[in-house]
């Protein structure tokens, strides 16, 4: 609760240093602003509630904190409110993190100055609360502020200027945001494009965004086929979910793939050229990468990748019995920090039917779970598909971040070593319980 005992901003105790050596208690400040709001948490109770809020509705603070939404607005004089409207706004902006506007509502309130109930009318603001680095929806203010009744209502049935001034607003503000959800979605899909085809290995890519309107972040795959026949596997994660991060991304994947190209670099000498590229080229950001390349095949099938990773999680096989092992080598260090340390690599030779995944780390990470503790709890899942095909697996995979689907992005590459013609039959099995 704001200014009470646990504030739902988690201000610190809500109070912080102005200039002159003062505290600025946030309680005096919700409580100054002039029009009336409520903080919500994501089940709809009543966090708190600034002084005009509570004035408006003729009720304390107390008498709201606690209680769900519906069941305090339900105690107010004068009936029952119009709720099921501003309801829907609410879950929305609890669903997508977007802002909500709801167009002038009448609800019939007594006047605070002269105790008489007429035609009033209010237009409501819902604003998501999300802490910084994270998508997740923690509260919902919502702003409630008063519209002539004149205005709404018009004369002879005509919308006043005003009126439409008011539906304008919201129509424009809504039209704003479905061309940046819009604008967002073309930046991703021109990235994040299908993997090339690569005689004798399954390829299958996934990418999953925490933010689920404009679907949009910092993660990226990729995957580059040389003249040679090797192929590189890129997996990589910027800070951030919104279009300045897929930017970001999208600036760095391109200096990778262009390095990656050149067939004489490993994935730690791409990692060092793609880093003094992108500071020549003034691209200001940090980001786990993992850069893996596969060699053509030997003679019995088998293949050879080669591994290097700049702050990344670990590479996970999976065998050809089924087995799962995490590669668990020296990450390397960030890219982006420009630091003269060589990067390390690790090699490892997979058998025919054996699978690799590159992922980033909102496939893995888990809130008050150690990161050790939920990349063994991925080994064990991936031990228990026991489906052969490599599509199969990345679904199964990708459905364990379902829980917490929302606060970090997930991009997924996963490869796996034929041992059938493409043509032939297919392995199938089943996901163990």
């Amino acid at each position: 609760m704001i200014g009470g005992t646990t504030p739902a901003t988690d201000t610190g105790g809500a109070r912080s240093a102005v200039p002159g050596g003062d505290a600025l208690d946030y309680r005096d400040l919700f409580d100054a602003l002039a029009v009336p709001k409520i903080v919500l948490d994501p089940d709809l109770v009543v966090l708190d509630a600034n002084r005009s809020y509570t004035e408006l509705l003729g009720m304390p603070v107390d008498a709201l904190v606690g209680r769900t939404l519906a069941d305090a607005l339900a105690r107010v004089p004068g009936g029952p409110p119009p709720v099921p409207r501003a309801m829907d706004a609410i879950a929305r902006c609890l669903r997508t993190g977007m802002p909500e506007v709801v167009e002038p509502t009448r609800w019939d309130l007594p006047d605070p100055r002269t105790g008489e109930t007429g035609a009033r009318y209010w237009m409501l603001l819902v604003l998501p609360v999300m802490r910084a680095g994270d998508a997740a929806v923690r509260a919902v203010v919502v702003r409630v502020e008063e519209i002539d009744a004149a205005d709404v209502e018009g004369t002879d049935g005509d919308a006043t200027p005003a009126q439409m001034s008011w539906h304008s607003t919201v129509a424009r503000m809504r039209a704003t945001a479905a061309a940046e959800r819009e604008a967002a979605v073309t930046l991703q899909s021109s990235v994040l494009t299908p993997p090339p085809d690569v005689p004798g290995l399954t390829l299958d890519v996934r990418y999953q965004p925490a933010n689920r309107i404009t679907r949009v972040g910092g993660d990226w795959y990729d995957v580059v086929l040389r003249e040679s026949g090797r192929a590189v596997l890129v997996v990589g994660d910027v800070a951030g979910h919104d279009v300045d991060a897929a930017a970001a991304m999208a600036h760095l994947k391109g200096v990778l793939r262009t390095v990656a190209v050149e067939d004489d670099a490993g994935p730690a000498a791409i990692l060092d050229r793609a880093e003094r590229a992108a500071a020549a080229l003034r691209i200001e950001a940090f980001a786990a990468v993992t850069v893996a390349v596969v060699d053509p095949p030997a003679p019995d099938g088998s293949r050879r990748v080669t591994w290097a990773r700049a702050g990344s999680l670990p590479p996970l096989v999976r065998w050809a019995d089924l087995g799962a092992e995490l590669l668990d080598d020296r990450p390397g260090r960030l890219f982006g920090l420009l630091l003269p340390k060589e990067r390390p690599e690790q090699a490892r030779v997979l058998e025919p039917c054996a699978a690799l995944l590159l992922f980033t780390d909102g496939l893995v990470e888990r809130r008050g779970e150690l990161l050790s503790d939920s990349l063994e709890h991925l080994r064990r899942d991936v031990e228990r598909v026991v489906d052969l095909r490599l599509e199969r697996l990345a679904d199964c995979v990708l459905a364990r971040s379902t829980p917490i689907r929302g606060t970090d992005d997930v991009a997924l590459v996963a490869l796996q070593v034929d041992d059938v013609p493409a043509d032939g039959p297919e392995a199938v099995g089943t996901m163990t319980a």
